[in-house]
């Protein structure tokens, strides 16, 4: 019986796959040759691994259809794998369903088989890149006889010029206003504790019959003012 219809390519489909081109795709060619209509389908051994479109169909007298195929990126064992195309003569130009394909005789359908290549091209290297070269020997026996690198040494802290970045962060504004406000609060806690110490000692110098409290006031005078300097020296502490 003569072929019902013309491949193309009719015996190898050849992928190719490069840096640029993950999913390689290839079109097979289908000619009807007959004179009536022929209805086809394209079947592959490992149907997850590649997209048809379309994988069935119809064709007039001397029609042809281009049939995409196109490889997935993950697939690797192309080379294995190979693809099946059925023809057989139908009286309408119409589609034929899978649910007729099954009732089909099967003595009328031919079948032409394809295999697949699979080629992986590298990465190609620029012309005008140029390969690097082994050191010389005379390049070796200077790197080993040669003195040894001097490393220069970092500067002290007593050369750092006035450049010399601190690492000392300036003091926020927020930062003196909280201790200003702490300085405030102690001021006036020592003010209190002084009025005490006063009423306190008045009372001890009543209850021993004290001529005169000026010898009262002059111990109070001398703790006043051991605050007060222990005070001034806390301010100018947060100030500096």
């Amino acid at each position: 019986m003569a072929a019902l219809l013309q491949l193309n390519p009719d015996t190898t489909l050849h992928f190719t796959k490069g840096p640029n081109t993950t999913s390689p795709s290839r079109t097979l060619k289908l000619t009807n040759l007959h004179s009536t209509s022929v209805a086809f389908k394209v079947k592959t051994t490992a149907p997850k691994a590649y997209l048809v479109r379309p994988s069935s169909g119809t064709l007039r007298p001397r029609e042809d259809q281009e049939v995409q195929i196109i490889l997935q990126p993950t697939e690797t064992q192309a080379n294995n794998h190979r693809f099946l195309v059925q023809a057989i003569p139908v009286a309408s130009s119409e589609p034929v369903s899978r649910e007729q394909w099954a009732e089909l005789p099967k003595e009328k359908v031919q079948e032409q088989r394809l295999n697949v290549v699979l080629e992986e091209v590298a990465a190609v290297q620029p012309d005008n890149a140029e390969p690097s070269m082994p050191p010389t020997e005379s390049a070796m026996s200077n790197n080993t006889l040669g003195p040894a690198p001097v490393t220069a040494a970092a500067p002290s802290p007593k050369d750092a010029g006035p450049s010399a970045v601190s690492t000392k962060a300036p003091e926020q504004p927020a930062d003196l206003k909280v201790k200003y406000e702490e300085l405030v609060q102690y001021t006036l806690l020592l003010e209190k504790e002084k009025k005490k110490l006063e009423a306190d000692m008045a009372g001890l110098q009543c209850q021993k019959g004290a001529p005169a409290a000026e010898g009262c006031y002059t111990k109070v005078h001398v703790v006043l003012v051991a605050l007060l300097a222990f005070l001034l020296s806390y301010v100018a502490t947060y100030l500096s």
